[in-house]
């Protein structure tokens, strides 16, 4: 049974080293020449795209990566969790977000990357790197998929779920840099921290499981 356990938080491991390892990848990539070449070629080549309406589109789709919306959407499945009563979810949902706002100026602070020499198309403020809409993203729609999927008795629900959830952190990480605010680089960046997240979650949810068994 001990071996089971151990079992269930090894990819979770994995997933957290992952993450880590590539961030900080990503911290000495960003530092070369070839790299920045590539992040500014990366958003310059979006320009075509950015037609009026794609441009408001994104805009719309950033705005689900704010703080401002999520914590909305946050009380909402905390309700939801407390109406379950699954009140692990209930507090881990707000303390992984109260943990990833803090940790994501921080880690802004520790880089100090500047944002992209171009007219942004929203406002933005603060250093870059890692985008703090992705990390967002990432942590908050990443957990909703991590808690949310095991309620779910349709399978087919289940998989609509999590590709929603998914489709929601691949789209607000792509308006960062379609507007011009962020470097793909960032955003992965993002991704990176907020599957860090993610995973102590997972970790911390297997854990509990465990000792009540």
């Amino acid at each position: 049974m001990q071996h089971d356990h151990r079992l269930a938080y090894k990819p979770w491991l994995w997933v957290v080293l992952f993450c880590v390892l590539f961030f900080l990848l990503l911290v000495i990539a960003i530092r070369q020449p070839g790299v920045q070449a590539l992040d500014l070629r990366l958003v310059q080549i979006l320009d075509p795209l950015r037609a009026p309406g794609a441009v408001a589109f994104f805009s719309k789709v950033t705005d689900l990566g704010s703080s401002r919306v999520l914590i909305n959407i946050m009380i909402l499945f905390i309700v939801y969790f407390l109406f379950r009563k699954h009140f692990l979810s209930a507090i881990l949902l707000p303390i992984a977000f109260l943990a990833e706002r803090p940790m994501n100026e921080l880690l802004k602070s520790w880089v100090m990357r500047e944002r992209p020499p171009f007219h942004h198309l929203v406002h933005a403020r603060g250093y870059s790197f890692p985008s703090g809409h992705a990390m967002n993203a990432a942590t908050v729609f990443g957990l909703l998929i991590l808690l949310v999927v095991p309620l779910i008795k349709s399978k087919g629900l289940r998989i609509a779920w999590a590709v929603l959830g998914m489709a929601m952190i691949l789209l607000i990480g792509f308006s960062r840099p379609f507007l011009r605010v962020h470097y793909f680089t960032d955003i992965l960046a993002g991704y990176c921290a907020g599957g860090f997240l993610v995973g102590i979650s997972a970790v911390v949810l297997i854990f509990v499981y465990n000792r009540k068994r």
